[in-house]
């Protein structure tokens, strides 16, 4: 059963999110869409937790992995736009221990936009470590690049948080789940947390893992062939099992428990606690939608500023643009702090439109050409490219009705 508000206009819309949960294909999710700054879809439905039976409601909050990656970018350019902060310095400038294998000149910039080669930690590590904000930071700043810095890019899947959120630690003073609460989220009332209280556990839903597809028997067969006798297309399924690989590094370093059997990682407190601003966000769609429907609008609402117009014109620019080291060598585009959309990444049907997607199909997007913002989440983790299906396919419809 799908609950919640849709403009008439865009039924079909809301018969296309309906589907997806009719059809099992999420289990539970919610979606909702703005353009001009005003509201015309907010649904939810589905199952919040099957053990339980129960559905999910309008303020049922969950992870959303990568989708965090916006919201945290969003606070680095708030310190760009007041002068706190240069692109073009050495990140050493505002963490001197940064300096350390040879990233003395290392721009800002290039942590923006995965061009800094630090996309995974080389020391092995063990379950959990990304949740000690200390140790992270301190093996990035003392370890080498996997790659020469600015030669090319490749996806920092969980250590961009890190590297943006200590230089943004060293300037202010406050965590980045602070620095968010105090300046963006409190004032503009957004249901969304980088470090989720206790108070809040209530309300989250559990994540569940994707269903088994040919990948997962594939790639243990694949490891114990000779590298000869392996495809060429399928050789990069190697490189997320070796940790000295870029994809290795930044996947496997250490693999994120994902057996439905011992759990979710993304499930415990102690991960829910932690700030991870690359993974652990906790929100709901509504303020997904709201946060970019912001930056869609001229970058401020009822009174709140949140970027001046030129900065968002900034950040959504192409830094990064062609084959991505981590991610299988696919076609990825990002700006400062967000992905652009290519070939294999949909930002929705805008083609100056930016933001982020999330493993497993959470999506948050600004398109100030249409003024049009979106968000999306859900408790149902998808594979690969499929893992967008739902919020993609409910933003044609909404643009075919513009």
């Amino acid at each position: 059963m799908v609950n919640g508000y849709c403009d008439e206009k865009f039924s079909e819309a809301r018969e296309v999110f309906s589907e997806s949960i009719n059809t099992g294909f999420e289990l539970g999710a919610a979606i909702s869409l703005e353009i001009e700054g005003e509201t015309v879809l907010d649904l939810w439905g589905g199952v919040d937790s099957p053990s339980k039976g129960t559905e999910w409601q309008e303020n049922t909050i969950v992870n959303v992995f990568s989708s965090t990656k916006g919201i945290a970018a969003i606070c680095l350019l708030q310190l760009v736009e007041q002068g706190k902060l240069d692109l073009d310095l050495p990140v050493a400038n505002y963490w001197p221990e940064f300096a350390q294998g040879g990233k003395e000149t290392i721009p800002v910039r290039y942590l923006f936009c995965h061009k800094s080669g630090l996309c995974g930690i080389r020391k092995p590590l063990g379950q959990g470590a990304f949740c000690d904000w200390d140790f992270i930071c301190n093996e990035l700043a003392s370890q080498e690049p996997l790659w020469e810095p600015g030669t090319a890019h490749g996806y920092h899947a969980i250590t961009y948080g890190h590297l943006v959120g200590e230089v943004l630690r060293r300037i202010d003073g406050r965590t980045i789940g602070q620095y968010f609460k105090e300046e963006i989220a409190d004032p503009l009332d957004l249901d969304f947390w980088i470090g989720l209280p206790d108070s809040e556990f209530s309300r989250v839903t559990e994540l569940n893992p994707s269903k088994p597809g040919p990948m997962q028997f594939l790639f243990p067969l694949i490891g114990k062939l000779p590298k000869f006798l392996i495809p060429g297309p399928m050789k990069f399924l190697l490189d997320f099992g070796d940790t000295n690989t870029p994809a290795g590094a930044a996947f496997s370093n250490p693999p994120m428990e994902m057996d439905p059997e011992k759990g979710m990682e993304a499930n415990t407190k102690k991960w829910r606690n932690a700030e991870i601003p690359a993974a652990n966000g906790h929100g709901t769609a509504r303020s997904l939608a709201k946060i970019y429907g912001v930056l869609a609008n001229g970058g401020s609402r009822d009174g709140v500023h949140v970027l001046k117009p030129e900065t968002i014109e900034l950040a959504r620019q192409t830094q990064s643009d062609g084959r991505d080291l981590v991610l299988g060598r696919m076609h990825t585009r990002f700006g400062l702090g967000f992905m652009l959309g290519t070939e294999h990444v949909s930002m929705g049907p805008g083609q100056g439109a930016f933001g982020h997607g999330g493993a497993g199909g959470s999506l948050g997007f600004a398109d100030p050409d249409n003024k049009v913002s979106l968000g999306f989440v859900m408790n149902q983790m998808h594979p690969g490219i499929t893992a967008w299906k739902t919020a993609t396919d409910v933003a044609d419809s909404v643009y075919s009705n513009l």
